[in-house]
């Protein structure tokens, strides 16, 4: 039996117990910010054992891990991998020890046919909780009477689990099977100990005890069980192997090094371990590719390069001169293709992203070779910790290499001193992940639970009326009322406001109740799968009022939304362009949009020149002047492969999933485009509404990384005429070539106070703030300036105070509120400051007279 049949037959046999299997989650855990990969078959189920989740009994899996901590140990034991697949049973609430022992025993004895006298077993001999008398009963009463003296207890490190330091613990349990005495080693301590004599197979946690703050344990009220057994290892068990590595999940790519690099492998032989390495670092590798991890200083980016370069050093030392590594991604794909379909789909991209990194470092390796000559002049007698570990990080010098040459010149190594440069350096990829801004997830897990989906409305409305159905607190808990002036979440049964997710920034807005703005909407977060959480902020210009669960409000998005949707759109067509000069291979390897502006990072394999980004942007001009249509449609996710539509490696798509196409004909003409790609954010029409998309600035991130940032639409006519080398002059009359017209009307009052009043078309809230801070430099005397603009009927302003009166009487947010009035919008801000809007007034002259009667009210 090989492991694509053990992995099948783990799941029927859970299947035949009324477990519900779940696919692999990815490696990026998904809505865990507490971790920076998935690496046990439990993570996908936290929430559940957290007690959030109610809706599942049983559950068995096959998940794909990775954990970063055994990277050193890779290939010195059989025992250490990065990259595993973990089989387990899970229990919320339901069976208990009694089963999961059972049944382990049976799996392992029975379906998989291993003698029963190669196995031990351990339990819980008590220490910071009781003793596990209950596990060793089960044990007695499942084994062969002699085999009990094969049960042996060990302490809190090897069979006790928590959470953390506070929450759900309990015992374990672990099977382990014995490889007999010639893989021991002097003074082995027996289960438990480093050699690989005992090789843990399966683990099972019984999580019964809630840990109190004091060190206690209370009994949890529902009891569960959590296993977890490494398919590698069963594996070599099953197929009879020395280790995993002769496996059939690692000897195709054993046998790919064997031979591109023309060496024989002897899992015996001294360079077994470079083997190994290498083998396990290429799954590792793909895998992480395979969800759109591309090697980087930071972060995940961070443990990809790393695997790279060990794994070149070690192909090195078997005699490799060029780069090899991305000759074995096939034997990965072959190996896991018909499982992870990922992996095959992922695969030129991975070819492609290995051969860079290699390119690019053996290029360092030869300027750490040279800088490893000079280090020895410098320091002659002893060469600094932190200097060999920036060799070993920086240039792929492991420390026994830099020790070996300096062995030869009569040279020490602060080995301490690299220890302590390690600790430091292994942060660097938590601090690049923690610092990344993910929002922790879990403390809207119970709400996620206990309503309903949010029914989204935003693609076709920005207004919809709707009920709050639930509010949360800052710390997640579910409240009745959300008192005045009093920050919080929003549970809607319906919104217009779309939840930030895959690059978009969430909308903003504000909700109304009985005709005028209750609060704001600063940020709309959908941070597990089916619940939008409004962040709501009450503001200083508006009444206060208590929201309640039950309320009846309008959500209005933002005007703002749209210049969101011009970036995103441009994103869009800025990656076709960026593949037109570039060729298929080029892919986006990041974004974000937001009103301000947009960012695209894309993959090359070398510098581009001024002249192809200039062309970039030319093409990404040609077609807004072309005027696409941009359409939008929910289609099975089988049709992106049929349409050849672009995707993000890693992303997880719904299914039907949402395609945006731009092209002139629609859907019956999909193939001929000018764009298709897979997309839940929101998009313009058509392309004329981007007006310009302006390449703003160009740049390196990474290694094989670049970034675009730009705009388009509004906010590029607010770029440009911010950036104007045209100094204002007078105002009545100027003509601007980036807003169409420009009006102005200064009104005398008395006491020397004047009214400026300008219109500019084409604008928006931001330009006009622009305008008014430009104007106020200008304006002599006493002076309130009034912008305003026109788009489809509605009336945007923003008044500014000038300088002389800002300190006076006048205030500029009062005055706002009432121009608002009189066109049935709203208005606030601060003394010196504010915005607003409403209908266009169908009298513009009586309007004036009326905003100069409020200015002199309020001088």
């Amino acid at each position: 039996m090989q492991a694509h049949e053990i992995r099948k037959s783990f799941l029927e046999f859970f299947i035949k117990h009324e477990h519900r299997v779940f696919p692999s989650s990815p490696l990026i855990p998904e809505g865990d910010p507490t971790l920076l990969f998935t690496s046990a078959g439990m993570v996908r189920f936290k929430s559940y054992y957290l007690g959030l989740n109610t809706d599942l009994k049983r559950a068995t899996s096959c998940q794909k891990c990775f954990r970063t901590t055994d990277i050193d140990n890779v290939g010195k034991t059989i025992r250490h991998l990065t990259f595993f697949e973990m089989l387990g049973n899970f229990s919320f609430g339901d069976y208990f020890k009694e089963e999961s022992i059972r049944w382990g025993w049976e799996y392992l004895t029975k379906e998989m046919g291993l003698e029963e006298n190669g196995f031990y077993v351990s339990v819980y001999r008590g220490g910071a909780a009781p003793k596990d008398e209950e596990a060793r009963k089960i044990w007695e009463s499942v084994l062969p009477k002699n085999m009990h003296d094969r049960i042996i207890e060990l302490d809190d490190k090897n069979n006790f689990w928590a959470m953390g330091e506070t929450g759900p613990s309990g015992p374990c349990s672990e099977i382990y099977w014995d490889r007999g005495e010639k893989f021991s080693h002097k003074g082995c301590a027996g289960l438990g100990c480093d050699c690989d004599r005992y090789i843990e197979v399966w683990n099972h946690v019984f999580t019964q005890f809630d840990k109190q703050s004091d060190g206690s344990f209370k009994p949890l009220p529902k009891k569960n069980i959590d296993t977890g057994m490494g398919l590698e290892r069963l594996a070599f068990l099953v197929e009879n192997k020395v280790s995993p590595f002769e496996t059939s999940l690692f000897y195709p790519v054993i046998e790919g090094i064997s031979s591109v690099l023309g060496v024989k492998y002897d899992s015996d032989g001294d360079f077994a371990e470079n083997f190994r390495i290498i083998s396990d670092h290429m799954r590792a590798a793909v895998f992480l590719i395979s969800e759109g991890i591309i090697p980087s200083n930071e972060g995940r980016g961070y443990l990809l390069r790393r695997l790279i370069r060990r794994a070149e050093r070690f192909g090195m030392m078997l005699g490799a001169k060029k780069p090899f590594l991305y000759k074995l991604a096939p034997a990965v794909n072959e190996i896991f293709g018909g499982v992870y379909p990922e992996t095959v789909s992922s695969g030129k991209t991975a070819v492609e992203t290995l051969k860079f990194e290699e390119d690019g470092f053996l290029e360092t390796l030869e300027t750490g070779e040279k800088l490893l000559e000079s280090l020895f002049k410098k320091h002659p007698e002893e060469i600094p910790g932190k200097e060999a570990f920036n060799l070993y990080e920086t240039y792929g010098f492991p420390l026994e290499l830099t020790r070996e040459i300096a062995f030869k010149k009569g040279v020490r190594i602060d080995e301490q001193g690299f220890e302590k440069a390690k600790k430091q350096a292994q942060e660097t990829a938590r601090a690049g992940w923690k610092d990344s801004g993910e929002k922790n997830a879990f403390i809207f897990q119970k709400a996620e639970e206990k309503f309903p989906a949010t029914i989204f409305r935003g693609y076709e409305v920005l207004e919809i009326e709707s009920s709050v159905i639930g509010i949360l607190d800052l710390r997640g808990n579910i409240i009745e009322k959300l008192p005045a002036n009093t920050d919080g979440y929003l549970i809607l049964d319906v919104t217009p406001f779309y939840a930030a997710s895959g690059g978009q920034i969430g909308d903003i807005g504000f909700l109304l109740a009985d005709g005028r703005e209750i609060c704001g909407v600063v940020n709309t977060l959908k941070p597990l799968e089916k619940v939008y959480f409004h962040y709501v902020k009450y503001k200083n210009t508006i009444p206060q009022t208590e929201i309640k669960t039950g309320m009846k409000v309008v959500a209005k998005v933002s005007d703002w939304r749209h210049r969101t949707a011009c970036h995103h759109t441009a994103t869009h067509v800025i990656n076709a362009a960026l593949k037109r000069v570039f060729g298929d291979t080029t892919r986006q390897a990041g974004s974000n949009v937001s009103p301000d502006k947009f960012r695209f990072d894309y993959t090359i394999t070398r510098t581009p020149t001024k002249e192809e980004i200039a062309a970039v942007e030319k093409i990404a001009n040609e077609a807004v002047a072309d005027n696409y249509k941009v359409f939008k449609m929910e289609r099975p996710l089988k049709d992106a492969q049929e349409l050849g539509a672009v995707t993000l490696l890693g992303e997880k798509y719904s299914d039907p999933a949402r395609f945006v196409l731009i092209n002139r004909n629609g859907w019956d003409d999909a193939k001929n485009r000018f764009s298709l790609e897979l997309c839940g954010g929101t998009h313009v029409n058509e392309l004329k509404e981007l007006g310009v998309i302006k390449i703003l600035k160009e740049s390196s991130i990474a290694r094989g990384i670049r970034r675009i940032e730009g705009v388009a639409g509004a906010a590029y006519a607010e770029k440009a005429s911010d950036n104007s080398t045209e100094q204002p002059k007078r105002l009545a009359g100027r003509k601007d070539p980036l807003v169409k017209t420009i009006k102005a009307e200064t009104i005398a009052l008395e006491h020397g106070f004047n009214v400026l009043i300008i219109e500019m078309s084409g604008a928006n809230i931001p330009g006009l703030r622009s305008y008014a801070d430009k104007y106020e430099k200008e304006v002599q005397g006493k002076t309130v300036i009034f912008v305003w603009t026109n788009a489809e009927d509605k009336l945007s302003f923003v008044v500014k105070a000038a300088s002389d009166i800002s300190s006076g009487k006048f205030n500029a947010s009062s005055f706002a509120k009432e121009a608002a009035v009189l066109m049935n919008g709203s208005g606030g801000g601060r003394k010196d400051f504010a915005q607003g809007g409403g209908r266009m007034p169908e009298d513009f002259e009586s309007f004036k007279k009326q905003l100069v009667e409020i200015v002199k009210r309020h001088l």
